[in-house]
């Protein structure tokens, strides 16, 4: 990162500038925009919707190509802790000086590409750079990062790996390696092949077994952040109460998904309900006090408690589903966490509409399944 002067730093250069005959207004200037530019890289990393933020962007963009003092490096390993806005724009930033000096420093990239510690990202953009129109290069750097922390790269070793034809002793470790669920998925198809039967609902780590209550009125799609007594209440270990629901007393009831992609169906238990919420609980033994990441796939409205701290909120239908549709940190506690789920139907009558149904895992960074406790 670029380093940072205070006003100390800065009268200090002034003084040993006037001690050795040299412009102390030179010096001065030269701190001052290194300070002016890792304040524009600090704008850039904060970066959010809006169109204050984007002016504030553009101002900051504007600001490094005036000075000019930002190097592809630093602008690299700016991605880390930078939101997902913040990360686009210095990824422009980071091709754009690729383009003027990128070449002459191969060397830099290449220690930057060895640094698990960097962003898993910025990682994956440097391999492409250092193996465009190189797939010697390509092929024996992947050799060596089935296990590598970044994702992208990860996926890609795992990938050029599966080229081949693997026995048995050689699928294995790939499984374990694998993150993305397509490759985990299609490890597990070979394996089935030399007679081993992988649970792949258990291997991704998707969370089955539920306690669910409702259907609860959400007529008009206006009750999704309307505090049902469930909400204000919490379980409190107890799965004994009864509440008015949309169209009289409902119960909890226990379901668990016997899909091998965790999907629980709410439509089919709910008999197509309509313009309706239902909540969704379960808990999740963890062995230790962690960070962690809760993966939600779901085609409806939905938000997600963990311990009674809202951590997601998608006011979202029908456009779309998929595994880790919805990714968000959290923090697990040592022994029992609560988990529970807020998931609302609209009425839309499109045969693509009808979908009613949700899927949970709980991942480290990197997309390995974390297993509740007797998993």
């Amino acid at each position: 990162m670029i380093r940072t002067h205070n006003r100390r730093t800065i009268r200090r250069a002034i003084l040993c500038a006037f001690a050795f005959s040299i412009p102390a207004v030179l010096i001065d200037a030269r701190l001052i925009r290194a300070e002016s530019s890792l304040e524009s890289i600090k704008t850039l990393q904060a970066m959010s919707t809006g169109d204050e933020s984007t002016s504030a962007a553009v101002n900051a963009m504007r600001q490094l190509g005036k000075a000019n003092d930002v190097t592809l490096i630093q602008s690299l390993a700016a991605m880390k802790g930078a939101t997902p806005i913040g990360r686009n724009w210095i990824l422009g930033l980071a091709n754009s000086l690729y383009r003027k000096t990128g070449k002459s420093q191969t060397s830099e990239l290449t220690r930057f590409l060895s640094d698990a510690s960097q962003d898993g990202e910025a990682r994956y953009l440097v391999f492409e750079w250092l193996t465009a129109n190189n797939a010697a290069l390509r092929k024996e750097l992947l050799g060596n990062m089935t296990q590598d922390s970044s994702p992208e790269l990860r996926y890609l070793a795992i990938d050029e790996a599966m080229k081949i034809k693997l026995e048995k002793p050689q699928l294995s470790p790939l499984l374990d390696a694998a993150r993305h669920p397509s490759q985990v998925v299609s490890i597990i198809e070979k394996l089935k092949e030399f007679g081993e039967t992988i649970d792949q609902s258990k291997q991704l780590g998707f969370l089955p077994n539920w306690r669910l209550i409702g259907p609860f009125d959400n007529v008009g799609t206006v009750n999704f952040n309307k505090v049902f007594p469930i909400e204000a209440d919490g379980t409190k270990g107890s799965f004994k109460a009864e509440y008015e629901g949309k169209t009289g007393t409902v119960k909890w009831k226990e379901e668990t998904s016997m899909s091998p992609d965790g999907n629980l169906d709410l439509a089919a238990i709910f008999a197509n309900e309509k313009g309706c919420l239902i909540y969704a609980v379960t808990e999740f033994e963890s062995e230790k006090e962690r960070d962690a990441e809760i993966r939600l796939g779901c085609i409806n409205g939905n938000k997600i408690w963990v311990n009674g701290k809202l951590v997601m909120s998608n006011e979202v239908f029908h456009t779309g589903t998929q595994i880790d549709q919805y990714v968000e940190p959290i923090r697990l506690k040592a022994g029992k966490n609560q988990i529970m789920l807020k998931l609302c139907q609209n009425e839309q009558t499109e045969a693509w509409a009808q979908k009613f149904a949700f899927q949970v895992r709980i991942c480290d960074s990197t997309g390995k399944a974390i297993l509740t406790k007797g998993r």
